[in-house]
């Protein structure tokens, strides 16, 4: 069974999501149901692996659920504690996509909610390519 975040979750997160430097909406890559957010091209210095298309680092489904990118050990550590898994597509489709391409799993509530933004402001932090001046709250994951 698919989890699911309620709507007022799901739209703390967007809006956490645009909060976040240089960040506007966009579409959700490859026509998929939800929203998409793009970095500014003067800020998305990322690695390509930090991007799912183009300047799009976060896909935001309907159901809450965020598909991004992290540094690879940042996402085993991820997953490990249970907040994602692995993109299908990095299981099935070997090369097609980066295998720190997570899912994470939608918030259920305002704990996992503050996680789940952590988890997010990691990934926009990869993708503007910094990471020495990002405090990633590790033991929360």
């Amino acid at each position: 069974m698919e989890q699911t975040s309620d709507q007022s979750l799901r739209d703390a997160l967007e809006l956490a999501v645009l909060e976040f430097s240089g960040v506007s909406a966009c579409a959700s890559p490859f026509d998929a149901p939800g929203i998409g957010f793009a970095l500014n091209d003067d800020l998305a210095r990322g690695q390509p692996e930090a991007f799912i298309t183009g300047n799009c680092w976060l896909s935001l489904q309907p159901t809450g659920a965020m598909h991004l990118s992290l540094r690879p050990e940042w996402a085993q550590k991820i997953v490990n504690h249970g907040w994602a898994t692995v993109h299908p597509f990095a299981r099935y489709m070997a090369g097609a996509v980066p295998p720190q391409s997570l899912v994470v799993y939608a918030p259920r509530d305002p704990a996992e909610l503050a996680v789940v933004c952590r988890i997010a402001s990691a990934a926009h932090a990869y993708a503007m390519g910094r990471i020495g001046d990002v405090i990633l709250p590790d033991t929360r994951w």
